[in-house]
């Protein structure tokens, strides 16, 4: 039978469109796939995200409670210390919140040349660190030109060695709220500082090991009166809240400085 040259033409073009057609289906496929797959990955972000804002939220609610009920001392034995979690896996991902009490720490951006007792306790905690004293004289003389510091590493950008700052940074800090430094939470090194007695101050921080805080009858069992520049409280938590979902991953890092007479918790983004 005769093919009419005509028909062909119409089949290669009805091919053609349906080709097209099928080529745009499959586009449009693709890109709904994508579209799916990346609504996940933004839906798991904010989840990530919010579950590390609840883990900082947590700590700062305890700590704003705690100003009302135990206004007197802060440390690892009370309800905000609670709020603290090592990093555990769930079915979802991972999540982790930690905090570190700034007043258990120096304040660099203390040091100035007119503040003495300062500029003593720094260079007791520069000798219980077996660092050089003229860095004393050398971080005054850079907070006082610079300052305030936004962070202890920042030394390094104005020659301080390596070694020393990576020495100094389990003991120092720079916040903008300076206040006395708290006897729960500072570090071996500066217990010494304080006290001047190196074996007083490592029996102070065993026995504050095994209760959980130190008070006034402890250092007076040793013959010690309470440390200039120290006290019992501190206003000023460092907050580091990680949370995974999948493969997203969210990390918080935030100061939550307390204002002593109201309890009100200002939450500040940290480097």
């Amino acid at each position: 039978m005769r093919r009419d040259r005509n028909s062909g033409v119409s089949l290669l073009n009805v091919l053609a469109v349906v080709a097209v057609g099928a080529s745009l289906v499959q586009v449009m496929l693709r890109d709904q796939d994508g579209s799916i797959l990346r609504l996940e990955e933004a839906t798991s972000a904010a989840q990530a995200r919010a579950l590390a804002q609840g883990g900082v939220t947590s700590v700062a609610v305890g700590l704003r409670r705690d100003a009302r009920e135990n206004p007197e001392a802060d440390h690892l034995n009370e309800a905000w210390a609670g709020a603290a979690q090592e990093r555990i896996a769930l079915d979802f991902g991972q999540f982790e919140v930690s905090i570190t009490d700034a007043r258990g720490k120096f304040d660099l951006n203390t040091l100035h040349p007119a503040a003495l007792p300062e500029v003593r306790l720094f260079t007791a905690l520069l000798a219980a660190l077996e660092l050089p004293n003229v860095l004393a004289s050398q971080i005054t003389q850079i907070v006082s030109r610079h300052g305030p510091l936004t962070g202890p590493e920042v030394l390094l950008d104005h020659g301080i060695a390596p070694s020393d700052v990576n020495r100094l940074l389990p003991h120092v800090t720079a916040t903008h709220t300076p206040g006395p430094l708290n006897l729960n939470s500072v570090s071996e090194p500066l217990m010494v500082a304080l006290t001047r007695n190196p074996i007083a101050a490592r029996v102070l921080v065993a026995r504050r090991k095994g209760q959980g805080e130190l008070t006034a009858n402890d250092l007076a069992a040793l013959g010690l009166s309470q440390p200039q520049l120290a006290g019992y409280t501190s206003h000023v938590f460092d907050v580091r809240a990680l949370a995974s979902i999948g493969d997203a991953r969210a990390i918080l890092v935030r100061r939550l400085v307390r204002d002593p007479d109201t309890g009100v918790i200002e939450s500040l983004a940290l480097p």
